[in-house]
């Protein structure tokens, strides 16, 4: 069953936005060539990738993190990018829990899949995230991640709220 890509990715989090000013765009990898684009609140902090294919990171004041980078469309690319997600999960989360993998409507035309679990970060916080893998048509896949503390709200509200901006050039 196709869903919308934000409701998914914000697990049972309602979309019912509060006004938020989104005072920045970024474009991956840049505004200029960009393979999508998104709008965040000018309170969230941006740290670039250093390198082609690097994640940039978006982080909310409240510690909601979303981790955006384009990856090859290729099959192989893809497993790799698969087998590299889960050694992440496995190495930074303890009692992590997957669901299924879901395909989604990314809007626009866009479609893709979504992968949601719960973890315990070292600071024993359980954690919400997301992964998403969405087909762009330059042939390349965004791999975007989402992560909040279980109870953040309005810091969710606010990734739902950037996720909805999503779109391409």
């Amino acid at each position: 069953m196709k869903t919308r890509f934000v409701a998914a990715g914000m697990l049972v989090i309602s979309l019912t936005f509060t006004n938020q000013i989104f005072a920045e765009t970024l474009g991956y990898p840049s505004v200029e060539e960009a393979s999508f684009l998104l709008d965040y609140p000018d309170d969230w902090a941006m740290v670039p990738g250093e390198n082609a294919g690097d994640y940039v990171s978006l982080a909310s004041p409240s510690g909601v993190s979303l981790q955006l980078r384009t990856v090859s469309g290729t099959e192989s690319a893809m497993d790799q990018v698969v087998a590299e997600n889960v050694q992440f999960l496995e190495d930074n989360f303890t009692g992590v829990e997957l669901g299924d993998a879901k395909d989604i409507d990314a809007g626009g035309g866009l479609t893709g899949s979504l992968l949601q679990g719960t973890g315990i970060d070292s600071d024993k916080k359980a954690v919400n995230f997301s992964i998403f893998f969405v087909t762009l048509p330059d042939g390349n896949i965004a791999d975007i991640w989402y992560s909040a503390y279980q109870g953040d709200v309005a810091g969710s509200k606010a990734a739902a709220g950037v996720l909805d901006s999503f779109r391409t050039p």
